[in-house]
């Protein structure tokens, strides 16, 4: 063999065996900055992202709680509830006392119809020794009271949770739908105005409360709030509705 073809040889075999090497473990500091980036993009409304960025961390630390039920969650932003049992059951069983992880899959199993289950995540997690836990499975289980047609149950829990902390949006929201539903329409208005106080550029809380004002026969300020709606949300649905129902009145007046 010639020189050039044992050298041609000697230089694919140290290709191969350096394709053959396992890569090197990262370190746990490697891990904690990937799992954060991952969470950035979940934060960031990047579900698919964070997706692929969990399944990364999976790779070097699948046996990590925390980055299954982020797994879980960037499927659950995606609509995908099935799929994001998977991650969420993995997380469940290496803590099974995580008021956060029971609250996640709770949803899943309530968006599929399972709410028996559901109700078993939440009620644990209600039991956690985190406030914001106990807090977050409060609201979950008025929303499943709430997804059930019991909605007397569904305002007690939102009225819990409002007591526990009384700048929660989304108890207030909760709240306002159940009164709402039960003809509550005076109890939904004050609620719905809370809830645009403490988010006062959210499109779908002005919406509502414009809406029920609307039905209360006090047009002029629901259609004040209507129009809030339109100017905070000009292209998206709720502006849309709410530049309807504008419509809708205008025709009446005429």
């Amino acid at each position: 063999m010639s020189l050039r073809a044992r050298a041609a040889v000697a230089a694919a075999l140290a290709v191969l065996a350096a394709g053959c090497q396992k890569s090197k473990p990262k370190t746990s500091a490697e891990l904690l900055l990937n799992e954060r980036m991952a969470q950035v993009l979940l934060r960031d409304n990047r579900p698919a992202e964070a997706e692929k960025a969990f399944r990364e961390c999976l790779k070097d630390d699948p046996k990590n709680p925390e980055v299954l039920d982020g797994l879980g969650v960037a499927m659950l932003m995606q609509a995908r509830y099935k799929d994001s049992l998977v991650p969420f059951d993995k997380a469940v069983a290496l803590a099974p006392e995580n008021g956060s992880y029971r609250n996640n899959r709770g949803v899943a199993l309530m968006e599929l119809g399972r709410f028996k289950d559901a109700q078993q995540d939440f009620s644990i997690a209600a039991a956690s020794q985190n406030s914001d836990d106990r807090l977050s499975a409060t609201i979950n289980l008025g929303r499943l009271w709430q997804r059930q047609g019991d909605f007397a149950a569904a305002e007690t829990e939102f009225s819990a949770a409002i007591a526990r902390d009384p700048k929660t949006y989304a108890a207030f929201m909760g709240r306002a739908v159940a009164r709402e539903s039960s003809g509550n329409l005076e109890g939904a208005a004050e609620d719905y105005l809370a809830a645009v106080k403490l988010d006062p550029a959210n499109a779908d809380a002005n919406l509502q409360l414009g809406m029920v004002l609307i039905s209360l026969h006090k047009g002029d300020l629901g259609k004040r709030y209507l129009q809030r709606a339109v100017d905070l949300d000009p292209a998206g649905d709720t502006g849309a509705r709410a530049r309807l129902l504008l419509e809708k009145e205008a025709l009446k007046a005429q």
